[in-house]
Protein backbone atom coordinates (compact mmCIF):
# COMPACT_ATOMS: atom_id res chain seq x y z
CA UNK A 1 0.00 0.00 0.00
CA UNK A 2 3.07 2.28 1.02
CA UNK A 3 4.32 1.98 -2.68
CA UNK A 4 0.40 3.00 -4.14
CA UNK A 5 0.78 5.87 -1.45
CA UNK A 6 3.96 7.04 -2.61
CA UNK A 7 3.23 6.98 -6.60
CA UNK A 8 0.39 8.89 -6.01
CA UNK A 9 2.09 11.83 -4.07
CA UNK A 10 4.39 12.05 -6.79
CA UNK A 11 2.57 12.47 -9.23
CA UNK A 12 -0.03 14.85 -7.57
CA UNK A 13 2.81 16.84 -6.55
CA UNK A 14 5.01 16.45 -9.68
CA UNK A 15 1.33 17.83 -11.54
CA UNK A 16 0.65 20.70 -9.54
CA UNK A 17 4.08 22.08 -9.09
CA UNK A 18 4.76 21.36 -13.05
CA UNK A 19 1.11 23.82 -13.52
CA UNK A 20 1.77 26.28 -11.13
CA UNK A 21 4.96 27.37 -11.80
CA UNK A 22 4.83 26.63 -15.45
CA UNK A 23 1.50 28.59 -16.01
CA UNK A 24 2.47 31.44 -13.79
CA UNK A 25 6.29 32.15 -14.97
CA UNK A 26 5.65 34.96 -17.27
CA UNK A 27 2.96 36.57 -14.52
CA UNK A 28 6.42 36.82 -11.91
CA UNK A 29 8.91 37.67 -14.84
CA UNK A 30 6.85 40.58 -15.40
CA UNK A 31 6.22 41.89 -12.27
CA UNK A 32 9.61 40.68 -10.34
CA UNK A 33 12.35 41.57 -12.78
CA UNK A 34 12.72 44.62 -15.76
CA UNK A 35 11.96 43.29 -19.10
CA UNK A 36 14.02 39.70 -18.46
CA UNK A 37 12.92 37.32 -21.05
CA UNK A 38 12.50 33.67 -20.14
CA UNK A 39 12.98 30.97 -22.83
CA UNK A 40 9.47 28.78 -22.75
CA UNK A 41 11.76 25.78 -22.81
CA UNK A 42 14.48 26.28 -20.37
CA UNK A 43 11.30 27.33 -17.51
CA UNK A 44 9.33 24.42 -18.57
CA UNK A 45 12.97 22.03 -18.03
CA UNK A 46 13.40 23.82 -14.40
CA UNK A 47 9.63 23.37 -13.42
CA UNK A 48 9.76 19.95 -14.38
CA UNK A 49 12.89 19.39 -12.44
CA UNK A 50 11.53 21.34 -9.14
CA UNK A 51 8.30 20.02 -9.24
CA UNK A 52 10.27 16.62 -9.87
CA UNK A 53 12.62 16.93 -6.73
CA UNK A 54 9.90 18.43 -4.44
CA UNK A 55 7.49 15.57 -5.35
CA UNK A 56 10.11 12.40 -4.90
CA UNK A 57 11.00 13.83 -1.78
CA UNK A 58 7.77 14.53 -0.65
CA UNK A 59 6.90 10.80 -1.21
CA UNK A 60 9.61 9.52 0.40
CA UNK A 61 9.61 12.05 3.89
CA UNK A 62 6.09 11.36 3.77
CA UNK A 63 6.45 7.92 4.68
CA UNK A 64 9.14 8.74 6.81
CA UNK A 65 12.14 8.39 5.15
CA UNK A 66 14.19 11.23 5.76
CA UNK A 67 17.64 9.79 4.54
CA UNK A 68 16.10 8.35 1.54
CA UNK A 69 14.32 11.69 0.58
CA UNK A 70 17.26 14.01 0.88
CA UNK A 71 19.43 11.13 -1.06
CA UNK A 72 16.91 11.40 -3.74
CA UNK A 73 16.24 15.16 -3.83
CA UNK A 74 19.98 15.52 -4.15
CA UNK A 75 20.00 12.95 -6.71
CA UNK A 76 17.52 14.90 -8.84
CA UNK A 77 19.18 18.51 -8.12
CA UNK A 78 22.15 16.96 -9.17
CA UNK A 79 19.93 15.01 -12.76
CA UNK A 80 19.25 18.93 -13.25
CA UNK A 81 22.57 20.05 -14.12
CA UNK A 82 22.08 19.10 -17.74
CA UNK A 83 20.08 21.83 -18.07
CA UNK A 84 22.86 24.44 -18.74
CA UNK A 85 24.92 21.63 -20.13
CA UNK A 86 22.44 20.75 -22.93
CA UNK A 87 21.93 24.84 -23.62
CA UNK A 88 25.43 24.84 -24.02
CA UNK A 89 25.75 22.30 -26.34
CA UNK A 90 22.21 23.64 -28.21
CA UNK A 91 24.31 27.17 -28.42
CA UNK A 92 27.35 25.71 -29.52
CA UNK A 93 25.34 22.92 -32.60
CA UNK A 94 23.41 26.42 -33.87
CA UNK A 95 24.93 28.88 -32.53
CA UNK A 96 22.28 30.53 -30.76
CA UNK A 97 22.58 32.15 -27.53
Amino acid sequence: MEHIYFGFVDNAVLVLGMYCSYSSVEFWLERWSAGVKCNPLIAGAISGGIGNTASDFLGWALQGQFFWASLVALGCLLGMLIIPVAQLIKSRLFLIS
